[in-house]
Parts: C-alpha cells; structure tokens; sequence
C-alpha cells in the first residue's frame, strides 16, 4: 500500500505557513502602496504645475484665477490629474483633490504655496507644489 499525496496535517501545516508570512507582510504591503499613492500625487501636481507654468508664460508671469481654467483652455486635457489616488473620494475639475492658492504670479515668493494636497488626501502628511515649481512631502 504505497499511497502518494498529502495528509491533512501536510496541508494544514502549508495553510497555516502561507497565512502567516501574509500577516507579516501586510504591513509593506500597506507602505508600499501608501508610498505608490502618494508618489502618483506628486507626478499629477507635476503635471499640473507645468501647466499652470506654461499658462502663467502665455498671460504675463500671472497664474489663472480658478484651477479649472486650465482645463476650459486646454492647457491640460486630463481631468484625472485633479484626482489624488490616495484620497477616498474623486476629484473634479470643478471639485479638485487639491488647493489652488490663487492670485500668485511667478515673481512671488519661491516658499508660497501654490498648489498642495488637501489634508485627508494622505496621512502623515501633503504634497506641496511651491512657486518656484518645486515639490516636496511636508509631515503634519
């Protein structure tokens, strides 16, 4: 009686082993796709920081009024750029995932904020799109 395959007691154990090194692992899970959501953030006020740059060239160093002017002048066509990954609900052209200092121009400041993630958008902390094009994480 040569039988081949596995007892219960195998395949529990195998079980068992893969639940455990899950548990351990879902924290880096978890970090690792908080660090992707911020990092897409990032990229989408890169991308909107170009164009407010390019709009601000063409209307003399000036920012526009209202961050959906950039999308009614097609200076961005896509509307997810003002949809943070990381937060819970969908921004809107009219409804961004982010703030919009207005009345800014190129000669202001280098240290204002001109755009920046809204607060519930990550925890820890926002992204923040400064005057000088800059982008840094800043820790709440």
């Amino acid at each position: 009686m040569n039988k081949k395959g596995f007892t219960i007691s195998e395949l529990l154990l195998v079980f068992v082993t893969v639940i455990m090194i899950g548990i351990i692992m879902l924290p880096f899970i978890n970090y690792s796709r908080a660090k992707m959501e911020r990092t897409l953030c990032a990229n989408n006020l890169r991308q909107v920081g170009l164009a407010l740059y390019i709009y601000a060239r063409e209307h003399g160093g000036n920012f526009p009024e209202k961050l959906g002017t950039l999308y009614k002048e097609q200076y961005i066509s896509d509307v997810h750029l003002m949809d943070c990954p990381a937060s819970k609900r969908i921004g809107t052209i009219e409804d961004p995932d982010y703030t919009y200092s207005p009345g800014l121009s190129v000669r202001d400041l280098s240290s204002k904020h001109l755009l920046k993630d809204k607060p519930d958008n990550h925890l820890g902390g926002i992204n923040v799109l400064y005057v000088n094009a800059n982008i840094k994480w800043e820790t709440t």
